[in-house]
């Protein structure tokens, strides 16, 4: 376990992985793929600062782990982060009204700059070979890195039971996964939103298909009824609800994998502590409590596919 702070300031939970190396980035095996998953380098996650204002930061996990902040975020609701092309994005929510943005930063320092805004509540957002994709209330859209080219609704799926259309999003850089979790399925699209298949994986016992991650040649998502990590091949074949426990009915809730550890977070529920675990990708090794103190709720997402950066 991490007891790791930053000027006194305990880490607050991780959010999303950075490849070791962009041109083999870990866990982006896509099918037929035989290159070897790479450990990740480093962690990027929500943090909480002194003051009780959000930061992002990052964590290496190369040598001795040491944190450093990448950007301030203020005291505001954050779901999704990406990293690509030396920045950092994430979503946002303002409440009560819902509405929400897209925001990126410098991963060498300077300020945040709205790529998109007027979003009804953003949440899970992935990137991949130059483009940014997020899902809302209304539809899963697009927008390039630097802003330009947004498709607000670059794929409109029906409605689930009690709104969105879905509720994590994935991506191995062929195609886009995303869960369902009211209409229990797990469904995939070319990336140029072709070829869309909404039931790709059918989640019995009505459970909650919520976070997703896509690493060396599989797809893990989180179970929320059944407090589970469910395991795929990324054409949907041998899907295996409980592939993992956390041992845990408060969660699992958001998951990122590079293809060598799966990490997920737990907890904090009704005031409770908030934890990231993490295992091998072959569910071994379990460790409930990687870092402690993590922030919920939160995005988790897998580092970006190969040839996205």
């Amino acid at each position: 376990m991490l007891g790791i702070t930053r000027s006194g300031v305990v880490v607050a939970g991780l959010v999303i992985l950075a490849a070791v190396a962009p041109a083999a980035a870990a866990g982006a095996s896509t099918a037929g793929s035989s290159s070897r998953p790479q450990a990740a380098a480093a962690l990027y996650y929500e943090a909480e600062t002194t003051g009780g204002a959000d930061a992002i930061d990052r964590l290496s996990l190369v040598g001795t782990p040491t944190v450093t902040q990448v950007v301030a975020v203020g005291h505001t609701n954050m779901f999704g982060l990406a990293v690509a092309g030396g920045f950092v994005y994430w979503t946002t929510e303002t409440a009560p009204s819902g509405r929400g943005a897209i925001w990126r930063a410098p991963l060498a320092g300077g300020p945040p700059r709205r790529l998109v805004a007027g979003l009804s509540q953003p949440a899970s957002l992935v990137a991949a070979h130059g483009e940014l994709y997020w899902d809302d209330e209304t539809a899963i859209g697009r927008v390039a890195l630097g802003g330009g080219r947004a498709d607000r609704r670059f794929l409109v799926l029906p409605e689930e039971t009690g709104g969105g259309v879905a509720d994590g999003l994935a991506t191995d850089g062929r195609y886009l996964y995303f869960s369902r979790c009211e209409d229990d399925t797990i469904g995939r699209v070319h990336l140029n939103g072709t070829g869309i298949d909404q039931s790709l994986i059918t989640i019995a016992n009505r459970s909650c298909a919520q976070g997703l991650a896509v690493g060396g040649g599989h797809l893990y998502w989180t179970e929320l009824g059944m407090g589970t990590i469910g395991r795929a091949n990324l054409d949907g074949t041998h899907a295996n609800l409980r592939w993992l426990s956390v041992r845990s009915d408060q969660g699992p809730f958001q998951i990122a994998t590079d293809g060598v550890h799966v990490y997920w977070t737990w907890g904090g529920v009704a005031g409770s502590p908030s934890y990231t675990g993490r295992a091998n990708a072959n569910g071994s090794h379990l460790d409930r409590r990687f870092l402690t103190n993590s922030l919920f709720p939160m995005a988790l997402t897998g580092v970006a596919p190969a040839g996205s950066l």
